[in-house]
């Protein structure tokens, strides 16, 4: 905060050192938290993204690897530069044929191209509750929040309007998510960005927690022991901690086991606000940090609701000591009874 009042004032100038500075966070809203707790009047998460903006708007920024996943949104929709009519390759064709259903499925970019598994256990779990559902196949871009997060406002402002574009077109009354950070994305940085929700949106294990609230899902019996990172998209920045809690404690026989530093106090796995592209080695040692954590509850499960958390968990796996690393969905679809 001492840095960005003297940067704002002109007492400090651009440098190699205060990029790092300004770039080397995860956004992941820790800070903010900590300053709450003690009643302190600052919004660091608000300064941080504000400086990037800065950086932007003065050609200093962002740093030369998120300029790369930058233009490959330009060009391929994805941050990944893979290919567009590939986002859907995962999906059998005619799968999701409901041209009328008011529920929509937003996949994001990693967890098609990275993660598929958890694609096909999402939409594996609307099919089993007889849900009807869409995708956008190829009218889905980027959600553009990792754009936003590292400065980029007006091309993150490009893929809202396209995106809700196309939403609103297809009478979608619902938008469900399986990535938090597109969550987040829509939930919180459209609006910054002039966006109107004509539409209600909801995360996979929101969804879920209420179905099991109103007793309209079962489970299968599980007898294992698992332990749950909280995602920061999900946790601290959008605030849903008990739901995915509610969803492992109604799967008879399953123990969850909490880390020492559980929902707002989660301590980051490293990859978000584009820390994994430019300053991965932090970003793995902040991974190690919470395999350490996750190895003394004994659990040899992992489980998150993040493709950024389970992808720097899953680099970050040094040895066999560390539990597996699973998507939430993976586990619901696996005993979700039909």
């Amino acid at each position: 905060m001492d840095i960005a009042r003297a940067f704002l004032r002109g007492e400090l100038d651009y440098s190699d050192k205060l990029l790092e500075i300004i770039y080397a966070c995860t956004l992941c809203g820790g800070c903010e938290i900590t300053c709450k707790r003690n009643q302190a009047k600052m919004e660091p998460l608000k300064v941080l993204h504000e400086l990037r903006f800065k950086c932007v708007n003065d050609g200093k920024g962002p740093m030369e690897q998120h300029k790369k996943f930058a233009e490959n949104i330009e060009k391929y929709h994805n941050p990944y530069g893979e290919p567009h009519e590939a986002r859907f390759e995962w999906m059998p064709e005619g799968e999701t044929d409901n041209e009328k259903a008011e529920v929509g499925l937003f996949i994001g970019c990693t967890i098609p191209y990275r993660l598929p598994n958890v694609a096909r256990a999402a939409v594996g779990i609307l099919k089993k509750l007889n849900i009807k559902f869409r995708v956008f196949q190829a009218e889905e871009f980027c959600c553009g929040g990792v754009l936003y997060r590292v400065g980029l406002v007006s091309k993150a402002r490009e893929l809202m309007e396209h995106n809700l574009r196309v939403i609103a077109g297809l009478g979608i009354k619902k938008l469900l998510f399986v990535c938090p950070g597109c969550y987040e994305t829509f939930k919180s940085i459209y609006p910054k960005l002039g966006g109107t929700l004509k539409f209600e949106v909801q995360h996979m294990v929101e969804f879920l927690s209420q179905l099991v609230d109103s007793k309209k899902i079962k489970f299968n019996e599980s007898c294992q022991q698992v332990t749950y990172h909280d995602p920061c998209h999900l946790g601290r920045l959008t605030g849903l901690y008990e739901q995915p809690r509610k969803i492992l404690n109604a799967i008879p026989g399953l123990t969850l086991m909490e880390m020492e530093r559980t929902m707002d106090n989660a301590w980051c796995c490293g990859a978000g606000g584009g820390v994994k592209a430019a300053f991965n080695d932090f970003a793995l040692w902040s991974a190690r940090e919470r395999l350490e954590e996750a190895k003394t509850t004994g659990s040899r499960l992992l489980l998150t609701a993040c493709p950024f958390c389970e992808l720097n968990l899953k680099d970050a796996e040094v040895h066999d000591e560390y539990p597996e690393v699973k998507d939430i969905l993976e586990l619901v679809y696996e005993t979700l009874k039909t």
